[in-house]
């Protein structure tokens, strides 16, 4: 049929567009995730909170000795001016950092890898040398960091079903569509002593192809789109947003999406055959 020749690679390329973007959305959260929670799960970030900036200093010296004699800390790093200013600078903009814009004494922990840290023994024993300190764990904010990322990924995964199964219901359509249009023919072929799975062989066969054809320029379209969002994000050049890495495993991941809804369409389309032409005879 020269309609849905026309119509189906394009609503299939519709389908892969959709799909290679809500799996590399996927891939990329999973992915920074993956690198922030690594990063924090062995660290602990002590703040000094105090307007006496004389005794905030000598809490952040007392705090600084106190950690690095305790066992299961491999490192404690007071974190400067200028790198408080560099963490603030991305919120406040650049050059909106005031010299004297009263800022905590930050302190950089690093645990040990087979350390076992007691975080709330710690904070407890960490007040008695420096009673304005607090000690965070990052829990809280890595709990919500998860929670997002399942819900978006949660989402990716419900998003690439619902899209699957809206493929098949076309393929279907189309076939039923080809079964109709060439009723005749098949019958006339039937009677000739043609099979079910030869005639099943001439539409899987031709809806691989159109499979394949919308595939390709589905993911055309979304690798397009995926390049112009990472560079409108590197032209923000803000640390709070940064570009994920693309890497080997989700380039695989998006080059298999034509592919497997080809195959999609190219096993739909048999069994709609197979069933049709057993009702038929």
């Amino acid at each position: 049929d020269r309609a849905s020749d026309r119509l189906l690679p394009w609503v299939i390329a519709v389908m892969v567009y959709l799909s290679a973007l809500a799996l590399a959305g996927a891939l990329a959260i999973h992915g920074s995730v993956a690198s922030w929670t690594a990063d924090l799960t062995h660290r602990l970030t002590v703040q000094i909170v105090t307007g006496d900036a004389a005794a905030r200093e000598r809490q952040a010296d007392a705090a600084l000795e106190f950690l690095r004699k305790t066992p299961g800390i491999a490192a404690a790093t007071r974190v400067d001016d200028a790198g408080i200013r560099g963490l603030l600078e991305p919120w406040l903009g650049s050059g909106n950092v005031a010299e004297d814009l009263p800022v905590p004494a930050l302190i950089d922990v690093e645990l040990a890898e087979d350390g076992d840290v007691n975080t709330a023994s710690l904070a407890s024993r960490l007040r008695s040398v420096a009673p304005d300190a607090n000690l965070d764990d990052h829990e809280q904010w890595l709990g919500r960091l998860y929670n997002l990322a399942w819900m978006i990924e949660g989402t990716a995964i419900g998003t690439l079903v619902l899209i699957t199964l809206a493929t098949i219901a076309i393929v279907i359509f189309g076939t039923h569509a080809g079964l109709a249009a060439h009723r005749d023919t098949i019958e006339t072929l039937h009677i000739m002593g043609a099979e079910d799975g030869m005639l099943a062989r001439a539409f899987q066969g031709r809806f691989l192809k159109l499979g394949l054809k919308g595939g390709l320029i589905g993911l055309l379209a979304a690798g397009l789109s995926l390049l112009a969002l990472r560079h409108i994000i590197n032209e923000l050049g803000s640390s709070i947003m940064e570009p994920a890495a693309i890497s080997g495993t989700t380039l695989i991941a998006l080059a298999l999406v034509p592919v497997v809804a080809a195959l999609i369409a190219m096993f739909t389309a048999r069994l709609t055959v197979l069933r049709a032409l057993r009702r038929m005879v």
